[in-house]
């Protein structure tokens, strides 16, 4: 169905704007008229709940702003607004990405739309369990309470990722480092000392001969090397754009051996967690899971066999133990939730027992790792040095 935009007048008398989808401009006049409104201007539009550009440079909305504005709008909900009002309110206070996401969805709300329907056309802002959520909220009349509920789960949730994302950027960032100071010194040190040594007619071989060797190859092929990386750079950022690579290279990086331990507990808390919050606002366990399965991430990779044994009428913990999905202190946890009937309670004391852990094993890490990579850097900028200078020590006495 195609979509227009329109300007008209409220029964308030305040200029609105938005768009609407319907089979044709009568149609758009029509249903507008129902809502009292009084029609300015009708015309085709873009359908702005479409995915951008492939090669759109417009910085596009981020998760924190969506937390933001969830928030935001649980609390002017609790002050009393309407949604529709509260929607107008924040439409002017957000960003010029996230305001006419608001305005779109004010607009499809006035055209007769609930706001699930609203959030569910953007899936990339507005997750399968935030809809799933919203429609339980509305069929319930707490719309505010759960969307509070979804927004200090979400800043939660932030804060959580900044710390995995920082403990693993940390060793990362001095690798590079360590790098760019070995080409460095390849292509820009070594090769002084190499025509010195050359000068007097040495061939050093050993661990002095290659690396001058390397450094011979870096500075011979420095340009190719470069575009190389550039290109093969750029073709990553490219290819992550696409969801299916970026859950294949979240599958191989979960596998890697340093940092299996690490992702497993965040996907145990970010599971427990996620599960809780659903189960809390009122959507049933089949249907959670449905939700967590059609999430993108490490978190819906493996639950298939899962929701299949509990639409089946198997037991959570069952299914979860065959997948190996969530580790044993976990599973026992969430065995005593499903049998006593509190496993949304118990699911959120899981979270936060392995969110304590989680916690602990990054501190750990970023004790250990740090230090290990400037020893690391350390020892290979001073066997470089010090092979060069024993070369040219060696050049010095046959010179003596």
């Amino acid at each position: 169905m195609p979509t227009f935009t329109y300007k008209a007048m409220d029964p308030q008398f305040r200029f609105i704007s938005g768009e609407i989808e319907a089979g044709s401009l009568r149609e758009v006049s029509s249903e507008l008229e129902k809502l009292g409104y009084v029609v300015l201007d009708t015309a085709t539009g873009k359908n702005t709940a479409a995915k951008p550009s492939f090669f759109s440079l417009r910085r596009p909305v981020g998760r924190r702003e969506i937390t933001v504005f969830l928030r935001e709008l649980s609390l002017v909900l609790r002050a009393g607004l309407t949604l529709d009002d509260a929607l107008l309110l924040l439409a002017g206070e957000e960003s010029a990405g996230l305001a006419n996401v608001v305005r779109d969805l004010r607009a499809a709300i006035t055209a007769g739309a609930s706001f699930g329907d609203a959030l569910e056309r953007y899936p990339r802002l507005f997750g399968a369990d935030l809809v799933a959520m919203v429609r339980v909220a509305e069929a319930t009349g707490n719309l505010d309470g759960v969307l509070e509920a979804v927004g200090e789960e979400r800043a939660r949730t932030e804060r959580l990722m900044d710390k995995v994302s920082s403990a693993l950027r940390y060793p990362a960032v001095l690798m590079i480092v360590a790098l760019g100071v070995l080409v460095f010194f390849l292509v820009y040190v070594v090769p002084q000392f190499a025509s010195v040594l050359r000068d007097f007619g040495q061939s050093p071989e050993g661990f002095v001969g290659a690396v001058l060797a390397a450094s011979d190859f870096f500075v011979a092929h420095g340009t190719t090397i470069a575009a190389l990386l550039a290109v093969a750079l750029a073709g990553i950022l490219i290819a992550l754009r696409f969801p299916q690579v970026r859950i294949a290279m979240q599958r191989r990086i979960n596998r890697a051996p340093g940092l299996r331990g690490i992702l497993e507990l965040r996907r145990t808390v970010m599971f427990c967690s996620s599960l809780s919050t659903l189960l809390t606002n009122g959507v049933t366990l089949s249907n959670a899971l449905r939700v967590l399965i059609d999430l993108p991430g490490a978190v819906a990779a493996g639950l298939d066999s899962v929701v299949e044994n509990v639409r089946r009428g198997g037991r959570l913990v069952d299914g979860l133990a065959r997948a190996h999905y969530v580790p044993p202190l976990a599973l026992k946890m969430l065995r005593v939730g499903e049998e006593s009937g509190e496993i949304a309670i118990v699911a959120r004391r899981t979270a936060e027992f392995y969110e304590a852990k989680l916690a602990e094993r990054l501190d750990r890490l970023s004790g250990v790792v740090g230090p290990a990579a400037i020893v690391a850097i350390a020892v290979i900028v001073g066997s470089l040095i010090v092979s060069i200078l024993s070369a040219l020590l060696s050049v010095n006495q046959l010179v003596g």
